[in-house]
Formats: C-alpha cells, sequence, structure tokens
C-alpha cells in the first residue's frame, strides 16, 4: 500500500481515477502536453464508451489500472469473495478491452479493509494506490500541514465535466493542476517507472 514514492527527485504522479466524463478535448490535450497519466477505471462508468479509454491508451502516456467492477464505495461492506470478484473481473474486463495487465489497484473513495488487501493479492495484483493529494476544479486539497507537493507524492484527479465542476471542462482542471505542480517546480513521471 502507498501514497507516495520514497523519492528525492522533484517529480509527482498524476492519477485519474473513474471514467465518467469523455471529453474528446482531453485526449487532444494528453497527445499534446505528453505527461504521464494512470488511470484507474471503473467498469460501470466506462462501459457505456470503451473506445474513448482505448484512444486515451493509445496516446503511449497513459497507463491503465485497476478501480473495480461497479466502484462500490463501501468496499470493507461487502463480502471477501464479493471483493475478489469486483477486482478479479475488472482485471478481466481491462485486459480484455485494452490488452492491459494492472498491477495497481486503487480502492473507491480509498476504503478498505484487511479482505480488500487479500483480493488484491489473490487478484495477482502488486500493489494498492492510495494519494497525499487531491485536484479539485481550481485548487488542490492537500492531506499535510504544509498544504505544499513533496517528492514522489500521488495526485488524484477525477475524470470530471462541467457538471461536477461548476462548468469547467476536464481540459481547464487539469491545466489548473499542471500550473500548480510547474508552479511548486516539480514535474510529473511515470508511476509505472518507479513501482
Amino acid at each position: 500500500m502507498f501514497s507516495r514514492i520514497p523519492i528525492t527527485d522533484k517529480v509527482v504522479f498524476v492519477t485519474i481515477d473513474d471514467g465518467i466524463e469523455k471529453d474528446p478535448a482531453f485526449i487532444q490535450m494528453v497527445k499534446d502536453f505528453q505527461v504521464p497519466l494512470t488511470l484507474s477505471l471503473a467498469d460501470t462508468l466506462i462501459k457505456d464508451d470503451y473506445r474513448y479509454f482505448e484512444q486515451l491508451h493509445a496516446t503511449g502516456h497513459v497507463s491503465i489500472q485497476n478501480h473495480t467492477l461497479t466502484h462500490p464505495l463501501d468496499m470493507p461492506s461487502l463480502s471477501a469473495q464479493r471483493q475478489l470478484e469486483e477486482i478479479a473481473g475488472q482485471q478481466v474486463k481491462l485486459h480484455r478491452e485494452y490488452g492491459a495487465t494492472p498491477y495497481i489497484f486503487r480502492p473507491p473513495g480509498g476504503n478498505y479493509d484487511k479482505r480488500t488487501v487479500a483480493a488484491v493479492q489473490q487478484a495477482d495484483l502488486k500493489g494498492m494506490m492510495l494519494w497525499r493529494e487531491s485536484m479539485e476544479i481550481h485548487d488542490m486539497q492537500y492531506q499535510t500541514a504544509a498544504h505544499r507537493l513533496r517528492p514522489g507524492d500521488i495526485i488524484l484527479c477525477h475524470f470530471r465535466g462541467p457538471a461536477q465542476l461548476k462548468g469547467e471542462t476536464m481540459v481547464q482542471m487539469m491545466t489548473n493542476l499542471y500550473r500548480h505542480i510547474q508552479d511548486q517546480g516539480f514535474t510529473v513521471a511515470d508511476i509505472t517507472n518507479y513501482v
């Protein structure tokens, strides 16, 4: 389990969860900016347009990781078998749709228990990823009192659109995030090169 990578390089990692918003302009942004991203996808939120995430994956700047089949925010309330089905079932779907074999799991809402950890291991995933900061439209939410990025921090974002972002687009939110990162003297690295 990890929420940051223990490094001294001034790099951070950008992760994007769920998959509800599918803004075509964001695909172009990923191509133009060439910033590495880690997507944790939930099948229930991507199944209406698998191709969108195929296009993101095809940019070569995106890794696809596991975020369950149905995005249960109450993971710890599920039986051990049900948790395993959520995780292992998404492994199968992501491999079928994208040829990806995720090795990182992000629990929905960051909620997990010892049965979740066991299910992650049974599904042959290598680790469970949490986060240190999250991006909310214009501002970063920090989990530390310093309210600053630290080397190796993992930043959580979500696929969101104007309905969830008070009229802003995914591209605008991500542009705001990249400015926050640059203003603090950091660059974005590919977490798959470290984990």
